[in-house]
């Protein structure tokens, strides 16, 4: 019984080291190399929040960035980008950067004027004259100037991007003057320096997010908005208003910027492949801003039951003067002039 019972152990054993054999499952070879796989592991994932259309300057700005650095770091980077307030919007995107939710936004400098008074100059009305003024202010030292601010809010700076010029539109009647804005309802972003310019006129400036502007236009809870021909015409403004009159009256632009801890987390080597990528698409960026605003204003001019009337140099001039209280304000009211004093020193009269 005993020899049976061996024998039986015996053949079992050498029955499953034959079935082993022949499936593979014992001296088997390990498995090839999937080059594909390569820095998976170590790859690093930037998202980045922002809150307007794909096919805006910022867009498409986004999406050159992401390209540039996957580009630049051989893979070991990949930005993922999340346009029209997909994930956040304009009024709780800086609490997420700063909470760490996202690595990456690019908020209007308008609305960081709430944390940084200082960067109100830029929204000052008439301020800049041409494209070329607003990248040589925004690039510069006084850009470098301006970003240095973020330090406080463990905020990392990695630039300024350029939007274009702002003009109005409107629901009832065209702005032919400023006197057309007294008593109107007028979307703004959250700037005291751009609620003054629409105080002094007379209107009523309403504070929303961007998100909700169109829809805000449609249910009429505001009259008029200012915003660049490019996302007028992206987010379909011109749907829900009749007049659009081209003013000029201010730039729209927008800060790029990433959580400090975040940053400070990168090697050295990925840092200075970012900031080679920014720095690229910021060039890129402020010529295509100029083009898309050029190629929107066309195609809005050819919408049916949309009038776009230009304002003349003569009522320009009229609306610039009844505006100049808004710098007295921000001279009052801001504790570092010396950035405006620089810009003035650049535009021209």
């Amino acid at each position: 019984m005993k020899k049976f019972i061996i024998g039986t152990i015996v053949t079992v054993l050498l029955l499953t080291i034959a079935i082993g054999v022949q499936q593979g499952l014992l001296f088997a070879k390990p498995l090839p190399y999937d080059d594909e796989q390569k820095g998976l592991d170590t790859q690093i994932t930037i998202h980045l929040s922002h809150v307007v259309a794909e096919n805006t300057p910022k867009g498409q700005a986004a999406s050159k960035f992401a390209e540039l650095v996957e580009e630049k770091t051989n893979g070991e980077v990949k930005v993922h980008v999340y346009p029209n307030s997909s994930l956040f919007n304009d009024e709780n995107e800086f609490q997420a950067l700063q909470d760490g939710q996202v690595e990456m936004i690019i908020p209007t400098f308008s609305k960081m004027t709430s944390y940084i008074p200082n960067w109100q100059v830029l929204d000052l009305p008439y301020l800049f004259n041409t494209d070329d003024e607003v990248q040589e202010v925004l690039t510069g030292s006084i850009g470098e100037q301006l970003l240095k601010e973020l330090k406080p809010f463990h905020i990392k700076g990695l630039g300024f991007w350029h939007n274009g010029f702002k003009h109005l539109t409107s629901v009832d009647h065209p702005i032919h003057t400023f006197e057309d804005l007294k008593g109107l309802r007028v979307r703004t972003m959250p700037s005291i320096a751009l609620e003054k310019q629409f105080e002094v006129v007379g209107a009523t400036p309403i504070p929303t997010p961007f998100s909700e502007v169109f829809t805000d236009l449609e249910s009429n809870t505001i009259d008029a908005q200012e915003n660049t021909a490019s996302n007028i015409y992206s987010k379909g403004f011109y749907k829900v208003q009749k007049h659009m009159t081209l003013t000029k009256h201010g730039i729209l632009g927008y800060t790029v910027l990433m959580n400090e801890k975040f940053w400070k987390s990168l090697p050295l080597k990925i840092q200075k492949q970012i900031m080679e990528a920014m720095k690229e698409t910021t060039d890129w960026q402020f010529e295509q801003a100029v083009e898309i605003n050029k190629e929107d204003l066309q195609k809005l001019e050819q919408q049916n039951n949309f009038e776009i009337y230009t304002m003349s140099n003569k009522e320009r001039q009229r609306f610039k003067e009844k505006l100049a209280p808004v710098y007295d304000f921000y001279r009052n009211n801001v504790q570092n002039n010396d950035v405006l004093s620089e810009i003035e020193k650049i535009v021209s009269p």
